[in-house]
């Protein structure tokens, strides 16, 4: 650390302007990959109301100082604090104003970039050599877990997780309170975030790379962010429902409640370590889900963190989140839900290589060439119920429709500003910015219903929506303002 400092402060000017202005040209070449992902995705109807249509209709009533609540896709409506203790959008809302229903997927992406250049910092900081550290940083960036939440939506657990390595940074270098503030943000993310920095942080203070009068700051921070989980999820969402239940505690393995899960921990851990490799709902293919995944994170750089087994137990909390809730689908390597681990694989897998007694570059071109073919696979992948076309960047269906989405977008973009929409959920997201919208079937006292016929039904079978279909045009209720292959359009009469 001291050389590296050393040669940072002799080093004429002119060579260190040139020598950050590699990385940051890799950081942009990266940037751009990504943006291809996000960027098409929305402008082409890819994004839907769950949950990016939600969220942006949430950064609107937040930025109009309102406390939004889940109306838009539940019958029986709570806060969305009680959904998700998110308190990003609230943080975030401002920026609806200047880059309206754009907002959440410019964000998302950008936190992508702070990530991938805070895991460039850190390697730096511990002594690794420029180019070792531009690797960790393509590592983060060039991952199926971040290319995957790239795809879907937008997660605040994304931009949450993209924080740790700046969190990292500001232990390594003994400022407590900048590691206090960016801790506090992350926490601010997701009610469950705790349960993952909270371990990670007690691991992290007995780390020879933290100094010694950090330690005590970083048990503090651990020991609160276990407890502001625990009181969030156990009491402060349930009494926000108001049904006295944590809507998401999906873990019947643990017992019937968050609190359940300590005494679960001890009680039957044979179950629980089971559980982590083996499918525990007696679902299809459900080990054959599990096994997907720990082979693509293995060979992402995963064995990383068998190796250097401190940062692998940092790991542990996230794993076990994954693999012992009860939907088969947060197994599974697709969207947000491997995102958490990379920027541990980022700052870890080039450490191990640095310490190869061999110092040859073809190790961390291997370990990288790996990565990317774990990611190209990922994306190969045919999931039945997935739109591959969301994340197969190099291919033309990609950035184009089977139909005219101009048109579509017009067409609701003419909708009054303030009139209150039904709308089927790949339009939600591009209809966010008003007071009342509901994701159909839910129509409650909408004035314009707004279907897209040759979309997913999502939530409805194709039967069920074309049933509801051929009742709105045969309903004395509605009427049919447009209606086209690709959108329909009802007003009230």
């Amino acid at each position: 650390m001291g050389a590296s400092r050393t040669t940072q402060q002799t080093c004429p000017q002119g060579l260190r302007a040139k020598g950050s202005a590699t990385p940051l040209a890799l950081l942009a070449l990266l940037g751009i990959l990504h943006a291809l992902v996000a960027f098409p995705n929305h402008a082409l109807l890819r994004t839907y109301a769950l949950d990016l249509g939600l969220y942006t209709h949430s950064l609107w009533h937040y930025a109009h100082g309102i406390m939004h609540d889940s109306s838009l896709f539940l019958e029986a409506p709570a806060p969305m604090l009680a959904d998700h203790f998110d308190l990003y959008l609230i943080l975030f809302s401002p920026l609806v104003y200047i880059t309206g229903t754009w907002t959440l997927v410019v964000v998302q992406w950008l936190s992508l970039l702070v990530g991938a250049w805070g895991v460039y910092k850190v390697l730096r900081e511990v002594g690794l050599p420029q180019g070792r550290a531009m690797n960790g940083m393509a590592i983060l960036l060039l991952f199926f877990g971040v290319f995957g939440a790239s795809a879907y939506d937008y997660h605040s657990s994304v931009v949450a997780a993209m924080m740790l390595p700046w969190f990292i940074l500001n232990t390594i270098r003994n400022a407590p309170w900048r590691a206090a503030l960016v801790f506090l943000f992350m926490v601010m993310g997701k009610e469950n975030m705790g349960f993952w920095l909270g371990p990670l942080s007690l691991l992290l203070a007995g780390s020879a790379m933290v100094p010694l009068t950090m330690r005590r700051t970083l048990m503090i921070l651990g020991s609160t962010g276990v407890v502001w989980s625990a009181v969030t999820v156990a009491w402060l969402m349930p009494w926000l429902a108001g049904a006295g239940t944590y809507a998401h505690f999906d873990y019947s393995l643990l017992g019937p409640g968050p609190l359940d899960a300590f005494t679960a921990l001890w009680k039957k851990p044979l179950s629980l370590l089971s559980a982590l490799f083996l499918d525990h709902m007696e679902v299809v293919d459900g080990s054959a889900i599990k096994l997907e995944f720990w082979v693509l994170m293995i060979l992402s750089g995963g064995w990383a963190l068998i190796v250097r087994p401190r940062w692998g137990l940092m790991a542990l909390p996230l794993v076990a989140q994954k693999m012992w809730n009860d939907d088969p689908v947060k197994w599974s390597v697709i969207a947000q839900y491997s995102v958490e681990f990379a920027p541990l694989i980022a700052i870890t897998m080039p450490l191990v290589l640095h310490d190869v007694p061999l110092q040859r570059k073809w190790t961390i071109a291997l370990a990288v060439l790996v990565l990317v073919g774990c990611t190209i696979r990922f994306m190969d992948h045919t999931v039945a119920y997935q739109d591959r076309s969301r994340i197969r960047i190099y291919q033309a269906q990609h950035y184009t429709k089977p139909y005219d989405h101009r048109r579509v977008l017009a067409l609701m973009d003419a909708l009054p500003a303030h009139a209150s929409i039904s709308a089927q959920s790949p339009a939600v997201p591009h209809l966010a910015l008003r007071d009342t919208l509901y994701q159909f079937p839910l129509v409650r006292n909408a004035r314009y219903i707004t279907l897209l016929p040759l979309e997913s039904p999502y939530p409805l079978s194709r039967s069920d929506y074309d049933d509801r279909l051929r009742e709105l045009h045969g309903s004395p209720e509605w009427e049919a303002i447009v209606n086209s292959e690709e959108v329909v359009l009802f007003k009230r009469r």
